[in-house]
């Protein structure tokens, strides 16, 4: 249904009553305008007291027959004394947190009038034998029916008992090429909070007809602002709107002037009349008097014509007049007035007829029979108009090139010759033409099959017309071969997912936005132990999840409801209250680019759960093993350094003393690695920052001379060193460092070592720097003369980095590069 200017609830007098005593709470100005009382004057007084003699207003249904109310005839009077007859429509509602009434006074005297008349041997008027000139439906949140009146039952055909709570009697409904539409704009009124909302559109009744309905709907909410009903008024303006359509298309290619006139002035002109004056269209319309396009002998004549048409002495009249032309010239034109109604006042609809040349309109009647049979040429459908018994008697050019055959093949044959044999019952093809040409239109589809053999799928449209003065029925026949083979892909689609859905090995459940189970597959039902009976329709977190998930599962609906997947590991119930570890995935439902709806994908994952156990506690184990060989390779380094010790203790040579003290000091930097091991969580690295300060403490501490105070600076990012990394580099600091306490500071009261470790983007820099005398200038690690120079450079291979020695002013700088493993 296409939207329209929601002008009804704006122009009915409208009054919010209390819920039980009806006073009178508010109006709109509709009512104000309508019965003459203030606002003010409105709030002072109860509904009844509008009434004759304040005969009572019931707005609430009787048990027995909750039509009674609305079904009736109310007779009232203005402030000023008239009598108006109204009708009442209402529905409850919260009005400043209260309970009220919003009743809706539909003004039907003139109808009522128009009926007395009719029926004047009854003076007396009978109240409760007038019809309600709106159908009434109410509708839940769900669109399903909760109010069905008499008058829709008449107007559609469906009895109360055969729509109330009804699933899906909104799709039955609504004429399915504008369900979607209508769908739309009950959730555009809703998004936007509107309380009413008017549309118009086509309907299906229970006999398979289509009415053009317009619809008046109000929207009512709960306290949650979450659509609560929707009340609907119905008036069928099939006849109005095929009037209007009727009119308009007639005018518009008519041969001759149409007018409409009203207030002294045109209202409408068609383009004809127009052309016939020399005028355009907005230059005639609310600008000239008909009696100004006239010759002035003849200017009285029409003036006195249209006062007998608004008088009512004449309802139709036919007279000949001269015209004036834009460019002065007179025409000869016969003119047909009407007397009738635009816009609730009087008026005159006619039409103008050039007889000037009469030549000249045989000459457009030929040209417009040329013009319909182009037009009829030029439609792509195939068009064909037959007789009573089906056979041919005209087809189009589209009619051609569907089927392939030329004219002449047509005409005489019945639609057999045309439907695909087998897929097609020609006795059911001469029953849809007999019954459009009993007035009922006929809309299907069909299967053709064109010359060449194909078979094709067709949409038939067969209704009732003339030709020549014989009755016939008028077929379209659209191709949609094209479109049947998308909705055949599409169906395949559709089974495809619900075989996919259905027949998954992992529990999946179908969840509407309000988190509600619309549908389980085979694997939710076997994991759960639910059947889908027992849960649809239930809050799925109040059902499956635990207490103490409750609002982690909130959380991930809230995400998906805003176009989000998530996925969560937790526990969920089932039914014999067993808890399962399952991996929880919610896939977002998104159409027109909303969530509608979720796929709650749940993944067992108990075997799993088990499987991780079983890992961590055999990775505890190893941790256990790991460290207890750290504290045993420290312990038995421990010894080695003793006896060391001991054997430097034992031997007379000062030269064997210092190596022996030397080999000592490189067991113990090995010795205070695994120690840090062994005392840090990770088994595997140590934060090299802490192991330099304590090694640089146990070499000052060992080498530590009376005669050179040699202090020691530390500069280190928070750097972690693998084992296979920070025994090369404890070794390496251990040989330099001894080194410059031996070497570089001789003969001087006092010293200082920087010591740097930088790390960016995986690269290590670390530097030592003394102020001594400098290294002597054939120390290389290409070709080392020393022990200490030897290890420095093999140990500098197995980091894999690059290291080297150079004299600075004053001191000696030791730079080692490499990349830190990870």
């Amino acid at each position: 249904m296409s939207s329209t200017t929601p002008s009804f609830f704006d122009s009915q007098p409208i009054f919010i009553l209390d819920h039980q005593s009806l006073d009178i709470l508010d109006v709109n100005e509709a009512a104000v305008h309508f019965y003459g009382y203030s606002r003010d004057e409105f709030q002072q007084l109860n509904v009844n007291d509008l009434g004759e003699k304040k005969k009572r207003v019931d707005l609430i249904p009787d048990s027995s027959d909750k039509y009674d109310s609305v079904d009736k005839v109310w007779i009232q009077k203005t402030k000023e004394g008239e009598k108006i007859y109204v009708q009442y429509t209402h529905h409850d509602f919260y009005h400043n947190g209260s309970p009220a009434k919003i009743a809706i006074a539909h003004d039907v005297s003139e109808q009522v009038r128009h009926e007395e008349k009719r029926r004047a041997n009854f003076p007396k008027f009978i109240t409760h034998e007038s019809n309600f000139p709106l159908a009434e439906i109410e509708w839940n949140a769900d669109l399903q029916v909760q109010n069905w009146s008499e008058k829709a039952q008449e107007l559609f055909g469906w009895r109360e008992d055969e729509v109330i709570g009804q699933e899906n009697f909104f799709d039955l409904f609504i004429d399915e090429n504008e369900l979607a539409a209508a769908k739309q704009n009950l959730r555009d009124a809703v998004k936007e909070g509107a309380s009413n909302y008017s549309t118009e559109g086509k309907v299906n009744t229970k006999e398979g007809d289509s009415l053009i309905c317009e619809w008046h709907n109000s929207l009512i909410y709960d306290s949650s602002d979450e659509l609560h009903s929707m009340y609907t008024l119905v008036t069928d303006i099939s006849a109005r709107k095929e009037s209007q359509h009727l009119f308009r298309t007639l005018s518009e290619k008519s041969l001759v002037g149409v007018f409409l006139i009203q207030d002294g002035k045109f209202q409408y002109v068609n383009p004809k009349l127009s052309d016939i004056f020399g005028y355009d269209q907005q230059e005639m319309i609310d600008t000239f008097a008909p009696h100004e396009l006239v010759h002035s002998s003849d200017q009285q004549l029409v003036q006195e014509n249209i006062k007998e048409r608004l008088d009512g002495i004449s309802n139709s009249e036919k007279y000949e007049v001269k015209g004036v032309t834009k460019k002065g010239h007179l025409i000869d034109i016969i003119i047909y007035g009407s007397r009738t109604k635009y816009r609730g006042r009087p008026a005159i609809v006619g039409t103008v007829l050039d007889v000037t040349k009469d030549k000249e309109i045989v000459r457009k009647y030929r040209a417009s029979v040329e013009t319909f049979q182009d037009l009829f040429d030029s439609i792509s459908d195939a068009i064909y108009i037959q007789d009573e018994e089906g056979r041919f008697l005209e087809v189009n050019q589209g009619a051609v090139d569907m089927y392939g055959y030329k004219e002449s093949f047509f005409m005489g044959k019945t639609p057999e010759a045309l439907s695909a044999p087998g897929k097609v019952d020609p006795a059911q093809m001469q029953a849809r033409i007999k019954m459009a040409l009993d007035g009922k239109p006929q809309n299907f589809k069909w299967w053709g099959k064109r010359k060449n053999g194909e078979v094709f799928r067709k949409e038939m449209s067969i209704s009732r017309g003339t030709y020549f003065g014989d009755d016939v029925v008028i077929t379209v026949a659209r191709d949609i071969s094209e479109r049947y083979e998308a909705e055949e892909q599409l169906r395949k689609s559709e089974e495809l997912f619900r075989q996919l859905f259905q027949n998954s090995p992992i529990p999946i459940a179908l969840l509407d936005k309000r988190q509600e189970i619309r549908r389980i597959n085979t694997a939710f039902q076997d994991t759960f132990g639910y059947e889908i009976n027992e849960v649809k329709g239930l809050d799925i977190d109040q059902l499956i999840v635990p207490d103490e998930e409750v609002d982690t599962a909130q959380q991930i609906s809230d995400a998906v409801m805003s176009g989000n997947t998530t996925n969560h590991f937790g526990k969920r119930l089932k039914r014999d209250g067993s808890l399962v570890d399952v991996l929880i995935y919610g896939v977002p439902v998104v159409v027109d680019g909303k969530p509608v709806s979720i796929f709650g994908i749940y993944v067992d994952i108990t075997d799993r759960k088990q499987a991780e156990e079983r890992v961590k506690k055999s990775l505890k184990e190893k941790e256990v093993l790991l460290a207890e060989i750290h504290h045993r390779v420290k312990n038995n380094l421990a010894v080695i350094t003793g006896l060391l010790e001991l054997q430097s203790f034992n031997t007379g040579s000062a030269e064997a003393t210092e190596v022996l003290k030397e080999s000592q000091m490189r067991v113990n930097s090995i010795a205070l690695i695994h120690e840090k091991l062994y005392q840090n969580e990770n088994l595997s690295s140590i934060l090299f920052e802490q192991y330099l300060e304590e090694l640089t403490e146990v070499i000052v501490s060992t080498l530590s001379s009376s005669e050179t105070n040699i202090s020691i600076n530390i500069e280190a990012d928070p750097i972690k060193l693998t084992v296979n990394q920070a025994i090369p580099c404890g070794l390496i600091l251990n040989e330099i460092i001894t080194n410059a306490h031996k070497h570089a500071f001789t003969d001087r009261d006092e010293g200082q070592i920087d010591i740097s470790l930088k790390g960016e983007d995986g690269e290590i820099t670390m530097q030592i720097l003394d102020n001594g005398v400098g290294i002597p200038d054939d120390a290389s690690l290409e070709n080392p003369t020393s022990l200490g120079l030897k290890l420095i450079g093999t140990l500098s291979k197995q980091l894999n980095g690059k290291a080297r020695f150079e004299n600075t002013d004053p001191g000696t700088k030791f730079t080692l590069q490499f990349t830190l493993e990870e």
